[in-house]
């Protein structure tokens, strides 16, 4: 019996991080996953999400690969999502997938497989029923890690491209002039400046290609087979290392971009002078957190920070003010607060659905819904616990607490072990700022693994603890 419930209060320790654990204005709608997925490098399941919104049906989809398939859910009614539709792809044992949308038609890649992938092409508009796949083919595509689809000039671009006869581009450009048969319009070479191109942002004609180790360089493409090099951002700038993606803001004039590198925060650049950009600021969810995709919708980024989930940034006047965080969700509880493991946890965002849902995928943890808590740009933001640390972890005989909470309020520091017996409950008044709460003489708690949880009116959190003797 006793194992019995151990086993109840686990699970249910594990649904309470899944669904609030470290959840700062961020409400959890809907959560899908199936561990019977084969899975890759020991806990890969998931990859990439995107979303669609089909204006005919106003209805909304969420699209996400695994190893195995693509996954298409209706998520139109987030409280009652649907699985509509699995396809699976050529490459069955994919790490990376990735999709573009145009008009009504998802284009899919893959990277990292086995057996070698191909270009595909799926017809949406039969949704919510199912999915065509309309085009399959690897001529211009064997294995591609991602993809981006520039909607004004109908154009694609793979990125990290390696296709037929037995050759590989640094990015292939692509007309959609024809959506279900793409052709060809020239590639940017490995020798002209960007070796190999990681991801791609482009704005009618300005491609900003991430390449990895060599930084981020910006093109002209007016001409596709004369690609002319206009700009560039090269070591050293902070936290410099693999230069991963990159996406501008609503006017043009400031490129936000990441480095897929522990530690390396979040960069901004002024573009304006764009033959000579300029650092504006940087910034990270914490201290040595990885950064992966970033994202940036009207005044807020979001991004997906691995072992941290998912954060939104509030870039209110990014001249002259450091960004806030405006709102974040872990999908991935398993990691002891400041203590990174590398490449786990959330994947990718996707906050571009009409209706204002965020669409998170976990790599091991499954797919998430989400939306703010307030509507974000329109109203001040929910007031709480922003962030929340105990160290040192593990600990012996004391335990600092160390909240940071945006108004003053009532709150409950509550200790269980893995059966869910309460071992300790403290009140504290929390101030508007920094508090820190020093926990004395805990020596009588049980040794090993422990759940600390803080609860105030507004916001639940908690952390895996360890006390040591």
């Amino acid at each position: 019996m006793t194992k019995y419930f151990t086993f109840l209060v686990l699970c249910f320790f594990t649904w309470q991080s899944q669904a609030q654990n470290n959840r700062y204005n961020l409400r959890l709608l809907a959560h899908y996953n199936d561990t019977n997925i084969k899975r890759i490098d020991g806990d890969q399941i998931w990859n990439d999400v995107t979303g669609w919104k089909d204006s005919v049906k106003n209805r909304e989809y969420m699209i996400a690969g695994s190893t195995d398939s693509l996954y298409f859910f209706d998520v139109t009614n987030p409280l009652n999502m649907k699985k509509c539709d699995v396809e699976a792809g050529r490459a069955k044992n994919a790490i990376n997938r990735d999709y573009e949308i145009y008009d009504h038609y998802v284009y899919c890649v893959s990277d990292r497989t086995s057996p070698l992938g191909s270009l595909e092409i799926f017809d949406l508009q039969y949704l919510p029923d199912s999915v065509h796949k309309i085009y399959d083919n690897d001529t211009f595509s064997i294995n591609t890690h991602t993809i981006f689809i520039e909607q004004a000039s109908q154009r694609m671009y793979l990125c990290g491209n390696i296709h037929k006869p037995a050759g590989s581009w640094s990015m292939g450009i692509f007309s959609l002039a024809n959506p279900e048969s793409p052709t060809f319009l020239g590639e940017l070479d490995k020798n002209q400046g960007c070796p190999y191109t990681h991801e791609v942002f482009v704005q009618r004609d300005t491609a900003y290609c991430s390449c990895g180790n060599n930084g981020l360089f910006i093109y002209d493409l007016r001409n596709p087979q004369q690609k002319v090099l206009i700009g560039s951002i090269v070591a050293p700038y902070p936290g410099n290392g693999y230069n991963h993606s990159s996406w501008l803001d609503s006017t043009g004039r400031y490129l936000m971009f990441t480095d897929e590198n522990q530690g390396s925060p979040i960069k901004v650049y002024d573009v304006k002078n764009i033959n000579a950009p300029d650092l504006v600021t940087f910034f990270n969810s914490n201290t040595q957190a990885l950064p992966h995709n970033a994202y940036w919708k009207g005044r807020y980024a979001y991004a997906s920070m691995y072992e941290d989930g998912v954060y939104i940034f509030d870039m209110k006047n990014i001249a002259t003010q450091t960004p806030t965080i405006a709102a974040f969700y872990d999908t991935y509880p398993k990691n002891a607060t400041g203590v990174y493991n590398g490449f786990h946890g959330c994947w990718g965002v996707w906050p571009f659905l009409p209706s204002g849902l965020i669409l998170v995928s976990d790599i091991s943890e499954g797919l998430f819904v989400l939306e703010p808590s307030w509507p974000l740009g329109t109203t001040e933001q929910q007031q709480g616990i922003i962030h929340a640390t105990f160290y040192p972890n593990p600990f012996t005989e004391q335990l600092t607490v160390s909240i940071q909470s945006n108004i003053s309020e009532n709150a409950t520091i509550t200790v269980f072990d893995v059966q869910g017996k309460k071992w300790l409950q403290q009140s504290v008044l929390l101030k508007n700022g920094l508090n820190e709460i020093l926990l004395k003489d805990l020596i009588f708690l049980p040794e090993g693994l422990l759940l600390a949880t803080i609860e105030s009116e507004h916001s639940f959190i908690n952390k895996p603890i360890l006390h040591i003797r």
